[in-house]
């Protein structure tokens, strides 16, 4: 069935945040599959990006996209916090700096912009929006979050346009947010996010979410009556681009770590099990690439035995290429309330790329799920070094034998994903 879909979202090539993957192969297997497909983002001149390159810039080349303009202060905050007007964009971290200046900074941020510093591209979103369906009457709108204000942004087409069928989709949760900076929220900032959420989880006619344990969390906070219009699908991955990574070539026992890793991430466990290593192996190398940490960086330097090569950012391709090159794959979750849904933006490629998966989270959440379904690896808690000891010294005398099942993560590849999201739109199109 044909359709007429509107996707609006902030975060877009050539920004290379993980937001960007979701909705982007979406748009591009969309389009593929016949349907009409327009997307309204922000101009990358102005936007709040911390990093930009163009891996994603061909797939999406096809696609129908209206920039806009945007008002924000998070180039200015990032300029007054760290010297650097992107270094200092937050990007799923937790800032948990003594600096006095970055926490009245950052209380500033929580409490003057509800939901989140991105609101002010709102106003610009929601007059192209109007003017598209004014002109064009799609089937369909689509707002994803973070930033959770682009829902807003839904509510308002909706009031606009009662007869609108609008979807919400929540990349992440809104209330729970995993940044301790939640914590310097005033009463009044949280209680307006509150009904804030109520309001996009009771007006959308559908929510959209990536996990079980999420569309469990979403459904909670909605009346019963409604919560049948939860639905999740998971974050894919891209076969094609997996299938044709080059292996780098090593002839060391390597470690890697691809994404995310803030000061508050539990890794002491881990760093324990590699000092246990001690002399007892041959040398082997850790490789962390992504938005690491310093002080993990500086505890990981200090093992004996082991070489630490630190990639900082890297595009798509050279992760997916890292992913592969790997004789073990090392995740870490954050450990906070509601860490059960949690999966990281790296979670499906790490297992597609058919290597032992060793993941520090919550051993009931979905990402633990995913591994063992999957028989790629283990999921640990934060306190099991030994545990975690035994698994890599394993990994090590069985490098290259991983009996993983990959049929149970085959059906999670972007143009399957696509294809559930196609059929879910044609069902409330035709309600």
């Amino acid at each position: 069935m044909k359709k007429k879909v509107l996707i609006l979202t902030y975060y877009w090539p050539p920004d290379n945040s993980s937001g960007v993957q979701r909705w982007s192969y979406f748009a591009h297997f969309l389009h593929q599959m016949g349907n009409d497909v327009t997307v309204v983002t922000v101009n990358p001149k102005d936007a709040s990006y911390k990093n930009m390159d163009d891996s994603f810039m061909e797939l999406i080349s096809k696609i129908n996209v209206v920039q806009t303009s945007t008002l924000e202060p998070l180039k200015t905050y990032s300029l007054l916090t760290t010297g650097s007007s992107h270094k200092g964009i937050p990007r799923g971290g937790v800032n948990n700096s003594k600096s006095i200046f970055k926490k009245l900074a950052s209380m500033i941020k929580e409490n003057l912009f509800v939901p989140d510093a991105r609101v002010g591209w709102n106003k610009f979103a929601k007059k192209a929006a109007q003017e598209i369906i004014q002109r064009e009457l799609p089937d369909v709108v689509v707002t994803t979050g973070p930033p959770q204000s682009t829902h807003l942004v839904g509510v308002a087409l909706k009031k606009l346009f009662p007869k609108l069928i609008w979807m919400a989709d929540f990349r992440d949760p809104w209330i729970e947010l995993f940044s301790i900076d939640q914590a310097s929220k005033s009463a009044w900032a949280n209680k307006r996010n509150t009904k804030l959420e109520l309001s996009v989880l009771t007006n959308a006619d559908s929510i959209l979410t990536i996990g079980p344990s999420m569309q469990r969390l979403l459904q909670q906070k909605m009346p019963r009556a409604q919560q049948d219009k939860v639905t999740y699908i998971y974050n894919g991955f891209d076969d094609v681009k997996m299938e044709n990574a080059p292996i780098l070539p090593s002839d060391t026992f390597t470690i890697i770590f691809v994404g995310l890793l803030a000061d508050e991430y539990p890794s002491d466990g881990f760093v324990s099990a590699l000092k246990q290593l001690g002399d007892s192996v041959a040398k082997i190398k850790l490789i962390l690439a992504g938005n690491i940490a310093k002080k993990f960086i500086n505890k990981v330097n200090e093992i004996d035995n082991l070489e630490v090569d630190v990639k900082g950012f890297v595009s798509h391709e050279q992760s997916l290429s890292l992913m592969k090159s790997a004789s073990m794959l090392f995740t870490i979750l954050p450990s906070l309330p509601n860490d059960e849904i949690i999966i990281s933006g790296k979670m499906m490629e790490y297992i597609a790329a058919r290597k032992p998966i060793l993941c520090i989270g919550n051993k009931k959440g979905d990402a633990a799920a995913l591994i063992q379904e999957s028989n790629s690896g283990v999921t640990f808690n934060s306190q099991e070094s030994n545990e975690m000891l035994a698994f890599i010294k394993k990994c090590m005398q069985e490098e290259g034998t991983l009996n993983a099942d990959y049929q149970s993560i085959a059906q999670y590849n972007r143009k399957s994903t696509a294809v559930q999201l196609d059929q879910l739109l044609d069902e409330l199109v035709k309600k």
